[in-house]
């Protein structure tokens, strides 16, 4: 019997160098902007489907504190380091200190991007994640910080 960690770490490397060298290959094609805006037009896919696998998988329901369970569960699996306030009826913030794609993307020498890539993809991948558990919960990138040390932020608000 195979360790169930070692298949995890398995599939996510698999998963990343697939989203990776997809991308190359199109910007490789066309050019760095049309592979982001084919990426984009991706991330505003996947997070429905992940928000939806990880509320099956962890029987969440609806709304902002369904989001804040839904969203821890899914930054452990994917390996990030990050901080969740306290979960209120008005939202919660996110902060996260080391991002795997930032990684990613560094090893791969590509920290040039960084700014453009977290501008484009990283909003919509969050918002479209939380949509799915109230269209009227919304997402603010309040702070980017993906080409230097520190972190990013997010706020998560439900409708007053």
């Amino acid at each position: 019997m195979h360790d169930h960690k070692l298949i995890a770490d398995y599939f996510r490397k698999c998963f990343v160098s697939a989203d990776g060298l997809w991308f190359m290959a199109v910007e490789k094609d066309a050019d760095f902007e049309k592979a982001l805006a084919l990426d984009a037009a991706v991330w505003e896919v996947l997070p429905k489907i992940e928000a939806r696998t990880i509320r099956g998988l962890i029987e969440a329901g609806d709304g902002v504190e369904a989001l804040h369970k839904a969203l821890a569960f899914k930054l452990e699996a994917e390996q990030y380091e990050f901080d969740l306030s306290p979960c209120s009826p008005e939202g919660f913030t996110l902060a996260v200190r080391e991002c795997p794609w930032v990684r990613h993307i560094k090893k791969a020498g590509r920290e040039r991007f960084l700014d453009r890539i977290s501008e484009v993809i990283c909003s919509r991948e969050y918002g479209f994640f939380a949509r799915e558990f109230s269209p009227d919960i919304t997402v603010e990138h309040a702070r980017m910080y993906c080409a230097v040390d520190g972190c990013c932020r997010f706020r998560f608000q439900a409708a007053r």
